[in-house]
């Protein structure tokens, strides 16, 4: 693994590419739910080889205890073997001992009861993996904060109705990649801002009906994004500002006439404010959303390799595996509210199953 980092860094240092060649096609992909872990978060086995600790009972209690626990030592694997949403009203430990991995094995955190300012998952740690979870209905709903957060992979997560963040990388995280997850419905989608804050990838990523920050990039940070739906934002979609430089490859844009409707503007998919370099090539825009502005790079910015496919090819790999699979009601409530939805930057969107 540490090799594998230095050749990925020298390869930087040349100037390499962070892509493999497009038109790779989805029936060489492995099983949905075990993709490769890639980008810039990925030299890390997270609690391997650790102990083992299991919540059998869907109760914030249960949760609890299993975090405090992990937390005397670090290096272990905290599984979940629940099916019913689990409630969560106070907040949970943070989570500062390394090493750790988070197997949700579909469960739901739902934090509807939680006050403001807290969050579902406050992660302040380095090696951590995060997969197969669903975190609903918080203040903010997944935390990665702070310089010791560093080789962070969150892959096959849904975030949804975040009163705030449904995905926060700030305040110093480095070497974060977000992968193969749905966020939905958050008044603000992803955050990545703060000084310290960088290289971060984002991948194979489907983000729709948020007010705004779908992604942001803030600060002295290097984002690689590629291969994600940015789909009926509230207001505006994606920007990079105040230095923020990196990659945007092979996504698409997509906005409906119903976000229209509800104050999402056709020309705001991405936008520069005093940003770095950004480089922009292969991307698509669908519906009503206006072509996206050039790059301010000719060349891209270099970055950890990420399989990276087509727009055409891509949309059909992400509407399928984004996310916790397989997917529950209200993740599929989400995706299939065509219209009579509405979020802004004070009201998130929190959808029942079947709405």
């Amino acid at each position: 693994m540490r090799s594998l980092r230095a050749v990925i860094v020298l390869a930087a240092a040349l100037g390499a590419v962070s892509c493999s060649p497009l038109g790779v096609l989805s029936s060489s992909l492995p099983a949905a739910g075990r993709e490769a872990l890639e980008g810039f978060g990925t030299e890390t086995d997270g609690g391997a080889g650790g102990r083992i600790i299991t919540i059998t009972e869907p109760t914030e209690d249960a949760v609890r205890k299993a975090f405090e626990d992990a937390l005397t030592t670090g290096k272990a694997i905290i599984r979940f073997q629940v099916k019913q949403p689990i409630a969560i009203a106070k907040k949970l430990p943070i989570l500062n001992k390394p090493e750790l991995t988070i197997e949700g094995n579909g469960a739901t955190m739902d934090g509807t009861g939680m006050k403001e300012g807290s969050a579902l998952l406050d992660i302040r740690t380095n090696d951590v993996i995060v997969r197969d979870l669903r975190l609903r209905n918080g203040d903010d709903n997944l935390r990665i904060d702070g310089p010791e957060a560093y080789r962070v992979v969150i892959t096959h997560v849904s975030s949804t109705g975040a009163g705030d963040d449904g995905v926060s990388i700030g305040y110093g995280a480095h070497d974060v990649t977000l992968q193969y997850s749905f966020i939905a419905g958050n008044t603000r989608s992803v955050y990545c801002k703060y000084s310290g804050t960088n290289n971060l990838s984002l991948h194979h990523n489907w983000i729709q009906k948020g007010a705004i920050r779908s992604p942001i990039f803030s600060g002295q940070i290097v984002a690689d994004l590629r291969n994600v739906i940015i789909e009926d934002w509230g207001q505006w979609g994606s920007r990079f500002e105040d230095g923020a430089s990196g990659n945007v490859v092979g996504s698409l844009f997509a906005l409906s006439p119903d976000a229209m409707k509800t104050g999402g503007k056709p020309h705001a998919a991405l936008r520069f404010k005093e940003a770095g370099r950004v480089y922009v090539s292969g991307n698509a825009v669908q519906g009503k959303a206006l072509p996206l502005i050039a790059g301010t790079s000719e060349a891209p910015i270099p970055a950890p390799p990420v399989t990276t496919f087509g727009v055409g090819e891509m949309e059909k790999v992400v509407r399928a595996r984004a996310g916790c699979l397989p997917r529950d009601a209200v993740d599929l409530a989400y995706i299939n509210a065509a219209s009579g939805w509405k979020v802004s930057e004070s009201e998130p969107l929190r959808l029942p199953s079947g709405k």
